[in-house]
């Protein structure tokens, strides 16, 4: 951080159905390693990411149904970003239209709220759509990814980057 301003430190939360790479994106943020083998999120994991000015307090949120509706809320509350990550198969996109509302609901409504299209190598293999697509259907801000691919970092670090730099304009106009 270059000064001790409390408002370059954000709350980034990620909340997506389970196996959708969320915890992958995590890792891939914090520069852990990424495993091949799938263990589901129980609860949340928290990490602290700091990069350039930001330290980025990252909530990776579990995703069984009934833990997002009955626990998630005092949890998503005041989130700066909030990521819906798809792990863009046409169901799972179509249910993460009902997890964009449910975070409407929650955060504020200047809280943006950005799909990450994840699995985009998978995309012509197995049926999963592309960002553009997964964007039109979602009607949200969309980037897509591979999250097992390090080489991604620098790229997704620059897009939160982006979308930070937005947030801590309008927090400072507002305080």
């Amino acid at each position: 951080m270059t000064d001790s301003n409390s408002n370059d430190l954000v709350k980034i939360s990620f909340i997506g159905q389970p196996a959708v790479g969320k915890t992958t994106i995590l890792k891939l943020l914090a520069e852990n390693t990424i495993g091949k083998m799938y263990i589901p999120t129980m609860g949340f994991d928290l990490k602290t990411v700091r990069f350039g000015n930001y330290f980025m307090k990252v909530w990776d949120f579990g995703g069984q149904k009934a833990y997002l509706k009955n626990y998630l809320p005092p949890y998503l509350k005041g989130s700066d970003i909030v990521f819906i990550v798809t792990d863009s198969t046409p169901r799972n996109v179509l249910s993460s239209k009902e997890l964009i509302e449910f975070a409407r609901e929650i955060v504020e409504n200047d809280c943006p709220i950005i799909a990450i299209a994840n699995k985009q190598d998978l995309a012509k293999n197995s049926g999963r759509m592309d960002p553009n697509r997964v964007g039109n259907v979602l009607q949200v801000k969309t980037v897509g990814l591979t999250a097992i691919k390090s080489a991604e970092r620098a790229r997704l670090l620059s897009f939160i980057e982006k979308q930070l730099n937005k947030v801590l304009i309008r927090k400072r106009l507002n305080n």
